[in-house]
C-alpha cells in the first residue's frame, strides 16, 4: 500500500494558492467579485486596516481566534469580532468553489490518479480543495459514499477503492447545528456525528446525478457552516466533533503505519503544524520507502525523517509534483 501526503504545493497546478499567498489571493477575489457593501468586503477592509495587509495570514487568524488582552483583535468592536473568522472561512469556500470551475494549468492530479494511485492506496491531504478526489472519481477509484473515511447515507455510489483523508476539512463539508433544526441539544449532538455534503453543486462537481443527496443534511443552510480547520498557529478541532476528528486522524495514522511507501508532495511540514508533524514522524512505518517532493524544503524534510530513524528516505532537491510523476 502507498500513502500519498499532499500539501498546498500539490494543488498549486490546479490554480489554488499556497498558504503564504492565501490572504492576498482571497482579498483580490473578494474585491473583484463582491460589492463594496458586502460583509466579506467590509470585513476584509477592516482586517487590512488593522493589520496592514494579509501577508502573514496565520498570525492574523491566530490573533482573531485567541483575542488575547492587549492584542489587535481585542481592539475590535465586540459586535464584529466573533463574525470575522466564520466569514473568512465561508469566503474561502466560495473562493475555492470559484477556482474549481476554471481549467487547471496542468493535469497533475489526473496523471496521479491514472498513472500512480492503485486500489487500496490512501491519500492524506491538508488541502481544502476537491481537485484531487474529482480526478480519482473520474479514474473510477474514489466514491463519495465512504471515500472520505466516513460513511455518507447514500444509495447509489459503490464502495470507494481508495480513501482521501482530509485532515483539515474540505470545502464541501458542511456542519449543521441540530440536524438543521433550530431546537436545542447538548454536547457533541449539536453538530451530529459527522459533516454532511449539503450543496447539490458539490455532488455535481464529481459527476453524480443531480438528485443525489446526503440524507443527514436538512434543507436549512442557515444553521450550518463550512467544516475547515483555519490555518491558525494553534489549530482548533472543536469539542463538538472531537470523536470525528480523532477517528479521521487515527485512520491516517493507521495508513502511514501500514504503508510500504509514503510519498510526500508539496507539504512543507512547518514547525507550527505540530499535530501533523507528530502524525508523520511518529506514526509512519520506519521500514517504508519515503519519497519527498516538496521543492526547496525537500532536503530539510529528508534529514528530519532520517534523524527520527527512517532508513529508506529518498529526496529530490527542488523536486516537485511533476518530478514525482516523471520519476
Amino acid at each position: 500500500m502507498v500513502t500519498y501526503v499532499l500539501g498546498a504545493g500539490a494543488s498549486l497546478h490546479a490554480g489554488y494558492p499556497l498558504a503564504c499567498n492565501l490572504g492576498e489571493a482571497l482579498r483580490e477575489w473578494i474585491y473583484r467579485t463582491k460589492p463594496v457593501n458586502d460583509d466579506s468586503r467590509i470585513y476584509i477592509d477592516l482586517l487590512i486596516k488593522l493589520y496592514g495587509g494579509l501577508g502573514n495570514l496565520e498570525e492574523i487568524l491566530t490573533d482573531l481566534d485567541e483575542c488575547l488582552p492587549g492584542s489587535r483583535a481585542a481592539t475590535l468592536p465586540t459586535h464584529i469580532q466573533p463574525y470575522l473568522l466564520p466569514n473568512f472561512r465561508e469566503s474561502i469556500r466560495e473562493f475555492f468553489n470559484d477556482l474549481r470551475e476554471r481549467p487547471a494549468r496542468l493535469h497533475l492530479y489526473k496523471r496521479l490518479a491514472r498513472e500512480r494511485v492503485r486500489v487500496g492506496d490512501v491519500i492524506i491531504t491538508f488541502n481544502y480543495d476537491t481537485a484531487c478526489e474529482r480526478q480519482l472519481k473520474q479514474a473510477c477509484l474514489w466514491e463519495i459514499g465512504d471515500g472520505y473515511g466516513f460513511s455518507i447515507d447514500l444509495d447509489a455510489p459503490p464502495p470507494s477503492k481508495v480513501k482521501v483523508l482530509k485532515l483539515h476539512g474540505s470545502t464541501n463539508w458542511f456542519g449543521q447545528m441540530f440536524g438543521g433544526s433550530r431546537g436545542s441539544s447538548q454536547g457533541s449532538d449539536v453538530y451530529g456525528p459527522r459533516p454532511v455534503i449539503f450543496f447539490r453543486a458539490d455532488f455535481e462537481f464529481f459527476g453524480y446525478p443531480t438528485e443525489l443527496r446526503d440524507r443527514l443534511a436538512s434543507a436549512d443552510e442557515a444553521t450550518g457552516h463550512s467544516v475547515m480547520i483555519m490555518p491558525t498557529l494553534h489549530k482548533r478541532f472543536g469539542r463538538e466533533w472531537e470523536p470525528f476528528w480523532n477517528d479521521l486522524w487515527g485512520q491516517a495514522g493507521s495508513a502511514l503505519a501500514a504503508s510500504e511507501k509514503i510519498v510526500i508532495i508539496g507539504y512543507g511540514m512547518a514547525s507550527v503544524d505540530e499535530k501533523a508533524r507528530e502524525l508523520m514522524l511518529q506514526e509512519s512505518n520506519r521500514d517504508a520507502h519515503i519519497a519527498i517532493f516538496c521543492g526547496g524544503k525537500s532536503t530539510a524534510i529528508c534529514n528530519e525523517f532520517k534523524s527520527r530513524g527512517f532508513r529508506r528516505v529518498e529526496t529530490h532537491p527542488e523536486g516537485c509534483f511533476e518530478d514525482f510523476l516523471s520519476h
